[in-house]
């Protein structure tokens, strides 16, 4: 009894999902769907992977001391220095400049708080991160709390 009511439930999922289709070929209208157009390409060159940065400044205010770096490979793992621990995240830089970044792993170490206080801010600025911009030589991130510099590492 219990085979037949799940070969019911399935064919009868299977009859409703076949009626409702979302991949069909015209929509309901007859409109092309419009898709959205990227952001403005400013000049900004493709997204530098494998190449480790510094970040030097958060809403034009430089850092001091132990300064957070950022590694982005070529598969999407970004991976750090946050002033105090180490950190590793997914990070997807999108074609139209937007930036997707994933939860943050950090490693748990206590530190002097002017160096804990570094790295919350620029934890911070990693999740809330929108978009991003490079000239050649500095990397930018950019979000609704302000921007984060990033120039190569020595």
């Amino acid at each position: 009894m219990r085979v037949l009511r799940s070969l019911a439930v399935a064919a009868l999922s299977a009859f409703t999902l076949t009626g409702c289709s979302m991949f069909g070929s015209v929509p309901p209208n007859n409109v092309p769907p419009t898709l959205p157009k990227p952001l403005d390409n400013k000049t900004s060159l493709p997204f530098p992977l494998k190449r480790t940065f510094v970040a030097i400044s958060y809403k034009d205010q430089p850092f001091k001391d132990d300064r957070p770096t950022i590694l982005i490979s070529d598969m999407n793992r970004g991976t750090g220095f946050s002033a105090c621990n180490n950190w590793s995240a997914t990070i997807l830089p999108r074609q139209d400049q937007r930036l997707v970044i994933g939860p943050v792993a950090i490693s748990k170490r206590k530190c002097a708080d002017r160096l804990m206080h570094n790295e919350q801010v620029f934890l911070f600025v990693m999740r809330t991160s929108q978009e991003w911009f490079y000239d050649g030589y500095t990397l930018t991130f950019r979000g609704p709390y302000g921007e984060m510099k990033f120039q190569p590492a020595a």
